[in-house]
């Protein structure tokens, strides 16, 4: 563990150091290409053109990136490509601020120091062209293979920091990740895609997207298989009854998806589908080590009726969208003296949960005044099937059924007013009422602060809310000790943030930002008794940290971007540093082009200090840790085909990521090296 330290510490002088010459360097470039006359002629939007130059998903309305009420950060397909991301977990991961821990079944999310590995990633709300995909069981925000879109089919990805319930209610507690999907004219004809890569990894893609007289259709369907790492070695099972600690053939992965869309006039219909079956080497919950039979199925679908138009100058935007999603859970057990004598030796137990849901939203924003623009709207949902059964699969086996259903709306609104040239108010309001606990309230202000063009200040102020989830209020599993919770009320967090962000032409960027959030009825597990556990409000939080990013593009092709988080956070309750909390996350990414603009090696390197946590009673810790991934890429080098060719963890370190009190083992192994070769091909 301390062998990390001094490593990080090198990449953090160096990452600093790298931001100072980059920065030095794009001035350097503008004082030869522009005479501050020149500069002080640009107008913002000039000033902002650093990959996008707007962004939807803080404000529900399209506005420039300097003038939204957060900290945000647009991910392009282009990065995308460039450096090799595989899923949206690796695109988080590359992100100021953020983190995940991999379990060897699901990612999650971790951000400003918070990272609660099994809680599925509830609060960050997670959408596809608006659409939630937070499901209605877990309010699972899926970021791995499960993620219902092939990457492939992104455009941009808007990654918007602190909370959002004002807008978004429940589950935009630290943030929002809005994904905006290709449309058809961006692919316009047939397109192949596959993959090769290490593990018998393997994927395969086709895309139609055609355009007719007003309107335009895109379908596109994907599959994966991965054989995953064939041997995955856990010396807490190191015994010959366990095959010494050695998981065989235990990490398979596989899944398909499907989506479609399509634009009339007005109206967009939208529709997507994935099925993901994921094997499980850990022997989580006290399964059977290296018995193929556990694994976990996850299906989530949903369709979006979407109409947009302009009328008498208002914006009005309507959604009528109905969702489903499946889990099933198989969990092989040995018998013991608790279960009936009937029983087999062994046996599977199974969690088959099923969510029916459907709503409709409608939104208007308009003009009002010259400097003042107001936002409304309402939303309902009817949670009308939710089904968290688990029973044995045995003839005449135990099984519990439990099925509920919930309905909830809200109200929210939003006034930007232009108190000055320079200087923005914004505030939001949302009430949310829900029949499990009742209201929640969420209110957001910020001030937005241009003294001079180039040079932004930001101070905002947010309060947002997490609903128990059915999952935390239901779950019965009498066999292994949980009981249901009912009685849960919303966690909640205040946030205070402060941001500074400065733009030198078209070429450089900087931000720099201090947040604190005081975190209140954190949903955490306690003992009932002897035998059982339950979710309780039982832990308080509190986070304070800062955040800096130096980004460069220049017009040859070159970008670099490079940033630096700290962050302490603290239970109240224990007064102890937060569980799985790293107070270090440094990120730098570097692209460059080899041959004019169609040739661009990438490479990106990520450290994560270590990250200290209690372990069925033990304090341990995983180590800190810097991995380096590099990719190789082309763009029509041959018409109609993109490839890339990708290395992950190129120096093969040894990486482990905590993990949670439902595994015998403190930490989880990581892959090494691996890699993976890409292409597209369009007709």
């Amino acid at each position: 563990m301390r062998k990390s330290r001094p490593g990080l510490r090198l990449v953090l002088v160096g990452s600093l150091l790298l931001s100072l010459s980059c920065g030095r360097t794009a001035l350097a470039q503008d004082a030869e290409q522009a005479a501050p006359s020149d500069l002080e002629s640009m107008d913002l939007e000039q000033l902002t053109n650093l990959k996008v130059e707007t962004v939807y998903g803080v404000s529900k309305f399209e506005q420039v990136v300097t003038e939204a009420p957060a900290s945000v950060t647009v991910v392009t397909s282009e990065e995308i490509r460039r450096y090799g991301w595989r899923t949206l977990a690796d695109v988080l991961k590359a992100t100021r601020g953020f983190f995940a821990t991999y379990d060897r079944n699901y990612s999650y999310i971790g951000t400003r120091g918070f990272n609660r590995p099994g809680d599925y990633n509830t609060r960050v709300l997670l959408l596809v062209d608006g659409h939630q995909i937070n499901d209605a069981i877990y309010e699972s925000a899926a970021i791995g293979t499960e993620f219902i879109l092939d990457m492939a089919l992104i455009d941009r990805i808007e990654i918007i920091r602190g909370p959002s319930s004002s807008l978004y209610g429940a589950g935009a507690f630290f943030g929002v990740i809005n994904v905006i999907s290709k449309s058809a004219r961006q692919i316009e004809g047939v397109e192949l895609g596959g993959g090769w890569g290490s593990q018998k990894t393997g994927s395969g893609r086709i895309s139609y997207g055609k355009l007719f007289n007003g309107g335009e259709f895109l379908l596109s369907g994907s599959g994966y298989d991965s054989r995953g790492n064939d041997r995955l070695f856990f010396p807490e099972f190191n015994d010959p009854t366990t095959n010494n600690g050695i998981a065989r053939n235990m990490d398979r992965d596989r899944s398909y998806s499907l989506f479609a869309s399509g634009h009339l006039h007005d109206f967009t219909l939208a529709g997507a589908l994935v099925s993901r079956d994921k094997r499980i080497p850990t022997a989580s919950f006290g399964t059977i080590f290296n018995d193929p039979r556990t694994d976990s199925n996850d299906r989530r679908s949903y369709l979006d009726l979407r109409y947009d138009k302009a009328i008498d100058g208002t914006s009005v935007t309507a959604r009528l969208f109905y969702d489903e999603y499946r889990f099933t859970g198989n969990f092989a057990y040995d018998r013991t003296g608790d279960d009936p004598p009937l029983y087999p030796a062994s046996y599977v137990n199974r969690d088959q949960h099923l969510a029916r849901w459907w709503g409709a939203e409608v939104q208007a924003s308009r003009q009002l005044l010259p400097r003042l623009q107001l936002t409304g709207g309402a939303r309902v949902r009817d949670n009308f099937q939710v089904e968290i059964p688990n029973y044995d699969l045995v003839p005449g086996g135990r099984r519990l059924d439990n099925s509920h259903e919930n309905v909830f709306y809200a109200l929210f609104g939003q006034a930007e007013l232009r108190i000055l040239d320079t200087l923005i108010l914004n505030a939001g309001v949302r009430y949310d009422h829900y029949q499990t606990f009742g209201g929640a309230t969420s209110p957001r202000l910020a001030l937005i602060y241009t003294p001079v063009e180039g040079t932004v200040f930001k101070l905002i102020y947010g309060h947002a809310f997490r609903a128990p989830n059915a999952y935390e209020l239901y779950y019965n599993d009498v066999f292994d000790g949980y009981a249901t919770s009912t009685s849960l009320r919303p966690e909640t967090v205040r946030s205070y943030e402060a941001i500074y962000e400065q733009y030198y032409g078209g070429v450089l960027r900087t931000s720099a930002s201090v947040f604190y959030n005081k975190i209140d009825n954190l949903i955490s597990y306690q003992d009932v008794s002897p035998t059982q556990v339950a979710f309780a409000n039982i832990d308080r939080v509190k986070a304070v940290g800062g955040e800096f990013e130096i980004e460069g593009q220049w017009s040859s092709g070159f970008a670099a971007r490079s940033s630096y988080g700290y962050v302490a956070a603290r239970n109240e309750g224990t007064e102890q540093s937060l569980d799985y909390s790293p107070r270090h996350l440094v990120k730098l990414n570097l692209t460059a082009p080899l041959y004019r603009k169609n040739v661009f090696a990438g490479i990106e390197m990520q450290g994560v200090s270590r990250r200290e946590f209690s372990h069925n009673g033990a304090g341990v810790a995983s180590p800190g840790y810097l991995v380096t991934n590099a990719t190789l890429s082309s763009t029509a080098l041959l018409p109609g085909l993109d490839a890339s060719f990708s290395v992950y963890n190129l120096l093969d370190r040894r990486l482990d990521d905590p993990a949670t009190t439902d595994h015998a083992q403190s930490l989880i192994p990581q892959d090494g090296r691996t890699y993976r070769l890409l292409f597209s091909y369009r007709f």
